[in-house]
């Protein structure tokens, strides 16, 4: 792995959400921590290159600093959290240990057991948007009573709900994202799950892959991207999905709810349900 830049910036709580805006109506992926003993929030961007980071500090401020592989690779050993877990079909944890694994199997029967250690890409299972995708797509996979199920996910990051899709009984998933890093993730997380043979990772921009003619219709489209991505592409959906079949799709504030509801209705997919997580939404439709 190569040298990453990582632009930061320390945020006052109260302004928080406005610079939260700010990243996401560029589409700009961040992480938030609060250190120990602060009250301010640290926002933090990852980049291949120093040029992005660089171009970053010129428009918001803040800092730039350079992570050696050692700095920002998962640290064997680190003491896991605890697991989420998900209806009665999934259980989540950040441990890759294999005693662990193996423990957590035997004290959870029946459900499903998904490792995602910490990486530089979204979908460890502990986001908001992405634990409400996966307790709707648990909802889909019983709702298939055994059926075959196809699955298209959208900006797949780690690859955790195309893994966790396959594990539910997806019969095929085509996982979509324009992130090399995190798509190299992803592959390895669905050889490390054993379902390397039912995803096929594509590397490509949502966008223009939906714009053309889908080479096969599937029963599920997954889509945890941010709100106005979310409005480009809700249009887009019925001409991949087969009759009958649904989406689910987070990564949206509730403040912007109206407008994504908006539309999924206007493309004849409604809102079924949704789900809250403090400032973020996730649907079913």
């Amino acid at each position: 792995m190569e040298t990453l830049y990582r632009w930061s910036k320390f945020v006052e709580e109260d302004r928080l959400e406005e610079w939260e805006a700010r990243l996401l109506a560029e589409a700009i992926p961040y992480a938030l921590d609060k250190p120990v003993k602060r009250h301010r929030w640290q926002m933090s961007v990852y980049a291949a290159t120093q040029e992005e980071a660089e171009d970053l500090r010129a428009r918001f401020g803040g800092a730039v600093a350079s992570l050696a592989p050692a700095q920002w690779q998962p640290a064997a050993g680190t003491n896991p959290g605890p697991p989420l877990r998900i209806r009665d079909s999934l259980l989540v944890t950040d441990s890759e240990d294999g005693a662990t694994l193996d423990r957590l199997a035997r004290e959870h029967p029946g459900r499903v057991v998904l490792s995602f250690p910490p990486q530089l890409a979204f979908g460890t299972g502990g986001h908001p948007t992405t634990a409400g995708c996966l307790r709707f797509l648990a909802d889909f996979a019983k709702r298939r009573g055994g059926r075959p199920w196809r699955v298209l996910d959208l900006g797949c990051g780690s690859g955790i709900l195309a893994i966790a899709a396959a594990k539910l009984g997806a019969t095929a998933v085509t996982a979509v994202e324009n992130d090399a890093m995190a798509l190299g993730y992803a592959r390895e997380n669905a050889a490390r799950h054993g379902v390397a043979d039912r995803v096929d990772f594509l590397e490509a921009d949502a966008v223009a892959l939906m714009a053309v003619e889908p080479g096969e219709s599937c029963d599920l489209i997954a889509a945890n991207l941010f709100s106005d991505l979310l409005v480009a592409l809700l249009p887009r959906f019925p001409r991949w999905l087969v009759p009958g079949g649904e989406s689910i799709i987070s990564g949206f504030l509730a403040t912007q709810a109206a407008e994504v509801s908006a539309a999924a209705e206007a493309a004849g997919l409604p809102f079924l349900g949704t789900m809250r997580r403090g400032k973020w939404m996730a649907a079913r439709s």
